[in-house]
């Protein structure tokens, strides 16, 4: 298998000799304004370039759609991606939507699992931060959709399976998946996005190190870090902090890299 970081969460995911693209955010730099009520590097979003030609992003079997907030699936995503290009996404109200939109052939991913050729793609829950809501009159100050899926990979011709937690901080759900399903290899948004500011909504170093401390045997590879206006985690910071706690296992690939397994 291999993992292709691409910019954010967007990755391509060669797996049982298909290509995966994941989560794709294909704007320029700067072209949606900075998530509001949080925290901002201040260079919009994406608030950095992607690594290569989207002619290239797009040279995939299907596409795996988490859930459909800008930066897994964007404006520019929405209009270049071939209407005929198989998608995957979490539910029947995402389907409706990219139905809409004029693809022509929308899956709804399933927990019993749903196949694509000898690959068999399992759904997953996640906790987008819905958990840490402190308050129902939240909703009043900042509309909160947190809906979102993972994504468990297994295959025939593959030896390992791959668990693409999705956006979701370190909680029951991703436990339930890694008793359940036993993958090798688990990608985690590791970003620590935050919204509203002091309200994390993926993963951080801390929840990576929790992870990999309840689950030592895993390799991780650290996906959706920088990208967005919203994240509080950088590579340098995720690096040093990996080698602080000899987290020798974390992998965190720079946009364009490859890693195989």
């Amino acid at each position: 298998m291999r993992f292709q970081q691409i910019r954010s969460a967007s990755s391509i995911i060669t797996f049982g000799g298909k290509r995966f693209l994941i989560d794709p955010m294909l704007a320029e730099v700067g072209a949606y304004p900075d998530v509001p009520f949080t925290t901002s590097t201040g260079r919009g979003n994406p608030d950095c370039p992607l690594p290569c030609a989207i002619e290239d992003i797009l040279a995939v079997d299907a596409v795996i759609l988490t859930h459909l907030h800008f930066d897994h699936c964007d404006e520019v995503a929405l209009k270049v991606l071939p209407r005929s290009l198989p998608l995957f996404c979490q539910n029947e109200v995402d389907a409706e939507v990219l139905l809409r939109f004029g693809f022509s052939d929308v899956r709804v991913l399933s927990a019993q699992g749903i196949g694509f050729d000898r690959v068999t793609l399992y759904r997953t829950k996640c906790d987008h931060g819905i958990s840490c809501l402190t308050s129902k009159s939240m909703s009043k100050v900042v509309d909160i959709t947190l809906d979102a899926c993972g994504v468990v990979f297994s295959s025939d011709l593959e030896p390992q399976r791959l668990y693409l937690a999705g956006d979701t901080v370190y909680s029951p759900e991703v436990k339930e998946a890694l008793e359940h399903f036993k993958p090798s290899i688990i990608a985690v948004n590791a970003g620590g996005a935050q919204f509203p500011l002091g309200h994390l909504i993926i993963m951080n170093q801390y929840d990576v190190l929790a992870l990999m401390q309840d689950y030592p045997q895993l390799k991780v590879i650290a996906t959706h870090v920088e990208g967005v206006s919203h994240a509080t985690v950088t590579r340098p910071l995720l690096r040093a902090f990996a080698k602080e706690h000899e987290l020798t296992q974390l992998y965190v690939p720079n946009d364009g890299e490859e890693l195989s397994f």
